[in-house]
C-alpha cells in the first residue's frame, strides 16, 4: 500500500496520507513520497488547487516514533541536513507553490500533522479534531515551521500557549484562534474542500497568494508595488476578458490560465 497517494477531481489535485493503521503518522519513506507528490502537483498545469488530507479518522498523528531511532543514530550533521532538505522541503513547497493549498483536516493534526495543516493556505476542519504541538513534552521544539507558522497565524501569546504547554485544543478553540478558516461536518468536508476556491482565475490566485505571502516580510510600499505589477499581468489576461465577458453574458466564466 502506498504511503501518499495523488487524486485528481477535474481541476483539483488531493494528495492524501494513506497510513490509516498508524493515524497517518510520517515516517522516513512517507515524508519521501509526501514530498514528491506535493512537488508534482505544484509542477502540473493541470492542477489549479491542492487538497490535503488524510485516509480514515486522522489528519495525520505526527512523527512516527520508529523515525526516532534512525534520527538517533545520525551525527549533527546528518540531522540537520536530513530535516532541511527531506522533512522541511515538503512544508516549505507546500507554503511556497503558486497554487492554492486546502488542509481538509479529516480528524486529529498532532506535531508535524499539525504543521503540515499550518503550511496549506486554507484549513477546513472537522468538528471532531484536536490540534497540538506537544514535542515539549519529549524535550523536543516544533522544527518544520510550526512556531513560525503558528506565531504568524496568530500572534506570540497564543504560539507561546500552545507551544511552551504542549497542549491539545479542539476545534472549536482553533477556530476562535483563527487557526482553522471554518468547520465543516465530516461527510461534507470534501465537498466544502473541493467548493472552498471554485472557478477563479489561476493567475489571479497564484499573484495573490505570492501577494499575501510578501507581504510578511516586506513594507507596505514594496508590497504595494508587487501589487501593481501584479496587475499589470492580470488586466492583460485572457481570463480577465473572459471574467468581464462572462459577467455581461450573466454566465459562468471559462478560466484557462492565461
Amino acid at each position: 500500500m502506498e504511503n501518499v497517494v495523488l487524486e485528481r477531481d477535474g481541476n483539483i489535485g488531493i494528495v492524501r496520507l494513506n497510513r490509516e493503521k498508524t493515524m497517518n503518522s510520517l515516517d522516513m519513506q512517507t515524508f519521501e513520497d509526501l514530498g514528491n507528490l506535493i512537488s508534482d502537483a505544484a509542477k502540473d498545469r493541470s492542477i489549479r488547487v491542492v487538497i490535503i488530507t488524510g485516509t480514515g479518522k486522522a489528519f495525520s498523528s505526527g512523527l512516527d516514533l520508529s523515525v526516532m531511532d534512525e534520527i538517533h543514530k545520525m551525527d549533527n550533521e546528518e540531522f540537520q541536513v536530513w530535516l532541511r532538505y527531506t522533512q522541511e522541503r515538503v512544508y516549505n513547497i507546500l507554503e511556497d507553490m503558486e497554487k492554492p493549498t486546502i488542509a481538509a483536516i479529516n480528524g486529529h493534526a498532532i506535531g508535524g500533522g499539525f504543521e503540515l495543516a499550518l503550511a496549506c493556505d486554507i484549513r477546513l476542519s472537522i468538528p471532531e479534531a484536536k490540534f497540538g504541538l506537544p514535542e515539549v513534552n519529549f524535550g523536543l521544539v516544533p522544527d518544520l515551521g510550526g512556531a513560525q507558522r503558528l506565531t504568524r497565524l496568530t500572534n506570540q501569546s497564543i504560539a507561546k500557549d500552545l507551544i511552551f504547554t504542549g497542549r491539545i485544543i479542539d476545534a472549536n478553540e482553533a477556530y476562535q484562534l483563527k487557526i482553522i478558516n471554518k468547520i465543516v461536518e465530516k461527510d461534507k468536508l470534501m465537498d466544502e474542500a473541493k467548493r472552498f476556491i471554485h472557478n477563479k482565475a489561476p493567475i489571479s490566485l497564484s499573484l495573490s497568494k505570492t501577494m499575501i505571502n510578501k507581504a510578511l516580510d516586506s513594507d507596505n510600499r514594496t508590497g504595494m508595488i508587487y501589487a501593481v505589477q501584479a496587475q499589470n499581468i492580470c488586466i492583460k489576461s485572457e481570463d480577465h476578458k473572459e471574467a468581464l465577458k462572462a459577467y455581461k453574458e450573466k454566465r459562468e466564466p471559462q478560466f484557462r490560465g492565461k
